[in-house]
């Protein structure tokens, strides 16, 4: 009942001595993946096979996976190991995230509503407002991620250099948690994801590495073109938020502390901040459980590369500042609560469920011991409610009628 404890959403129960995930609830947040000590839980990543009905197959990583090697591997090694393995174009995020950082400024400066704006950039955030913590979804901030913004311009830049079919050409996301892998195959706020799939850091690590290690014997640093970015601070867990001249900002790591920092926000105790960035992951995207390094050794590599190996692009801040004032850097549609099962639309019904739920609470012994596979006493009441538990699935209740 490991992952039925951890569950921030308390989105697991045990029936039959299974755990069973309600998908209404799970925010894709990992957590169960991260404790499960046999590893029974697995997510849907694709395989590097999945791509070859594509004639041309892009790579976007995520800026995590270069924290994961050794500081000493030069990040375009990387690059190099990823067309080892099959792609033709591997394309960095570093100049989206920079131009969406000046993005954000302009949007804060112009803001005028409630405060503070919660940023959109980790979906398990997203998703974790919208289960748990509805009335605050209208302050997720209306910007696309920058992975999205990378891939939407490569789909629009792209096919027309080549001279190749939009459909022809394969965009993939590599991944530190499976959060952005889900907002990849099912998006929150838009219809469908400019990518096309998605592998997980984990998997692609274990292909490249042999690779890497070969290619840095005989690595010539002249063979890196002229247009190559690499910008390390997006890795760690204030990256995003370091890069912003935002006042006022404050930044959180672990679903933990970012339920108890919505908590004071919800209960109008945090107005002086006007953005936070919540990242639900140990110490950021380092901490995701897709991948290989411990987390605070990935930060220390990411510190040096960013001193070693750095080259932000040259941008354009007028131009960014136009095309944010167009609308091009905004989510196709406003972040909504995701309605469950758990209330029922008609009012009435709902505040009779909630009578029924609490009267069997005060019946419950209230020590929350998970014996009957549901996490809390509460969160059985719930299930009662709705017809999945018994009353005497719970073993207190069982033992006074004289049942087993």
């Amino acid at each position: 009942m490991t992952c039925m404890r951890s569950c921030p959403t308390q989105a697991i129960r045990v029936r039959d001595k299974k755990a069973k995930i309600s998908f209404e609830l799970c925010v894709d947040c990992g957590t169960c993946i991260s404790v499960c000590p046999e590893n029974a839980i697995q997510s849907m990543t694709d395989l590097v096979d999945d791509f070859n009905n594509f004639k041309f197959k892009i790579a976007i990583p995520s800026l995590v996976l270069y924290s994961q090697f050794d500081p000493s591997i030069h990040p375009y090694i990387i690059h190099m190991a990823l067309k080892e393995i099959g792609f033709d174009m591997v394309v960095d995020v570093a100049p989206s995230s920079d131009a969406l950082s000046i993005a954000v400024e302009q949007y804060m400066e112009e803001y005028e509503g409630r405060r503070p704006i919660i940023s959109s950039h980790c979906p398990a955030t997203v998703r974790l407002l919208q289960v748990k913590f509805p009335d605050l979804v209208e302050l997720v901030l209306p910007l696309d991620a920058p992975r999205e913004v990378t891939a939407r311009e490569i789909r629009q830049t792209i096919p027309g250099k080549l001279g190749l079919k939009p459909e022809e050409i394969g965009v993939f996301y590599i991944s530190p948690c499976p959060a952005k892998i889900v907002s990849i195959k099912q998006p929150a706020e838009k219809l469908m994801s400019w990518f096309d799939g998605a592998l997980s850091i984990k998997n692609t690590y274990s292909l490249i590495f042999p690779h890497v290690i070969a290619i840095k014997e005989n690595f010539d640093p002249s063979v890196i073109p002229d247009n190559f970015c690499f910008a390390a601070d997006f890795s760690t867990f204030a990256g995003k938020n370091w890069s912003t001249r935002v006042n006022n900002r404050l930044v959180v790591t672990s679903v933990e502390h970012v339920m108890k920092i919505f908590d004071d926000i919800e209960n109008s105790r945090l107005r002086d901040v006007d953005f936070v960035e919540a990242l639900t992951c140990l110490q950021g995207c380092v901490g995701g459980p897709y991948v290989t390094e411990n987390p605070y050794i990935a930060r220390a590599n990411s510190y040096q590369q960013k001193h070693l190996y750095e080259h932000r692009p040259e941008l354009n801040e007028k131009e960014i500042i136009s095309k944010f004032k167009r609308g091009y850097y905004n989510i196709e549609n406003p972040v909504m609560p995701r309605p469950t099962k758990y209330f029922d639309s008609d009012l009435a019904t709902s505040i009779k469920r909630m009578k029924e739920m609490e009267r069997v609470y005060l019946k419950l012994p209230q020590i929350d011991c998970g014996c009957c596979g549901a996490p809390t006493c509460k969160a059985f009441a719930e299930d009662f409610v709705r017809n999945e538990a018994k009353l005497t699935d719970c073993i207190f209740l069982a033992h006074k009628t004289g049942k087993d």
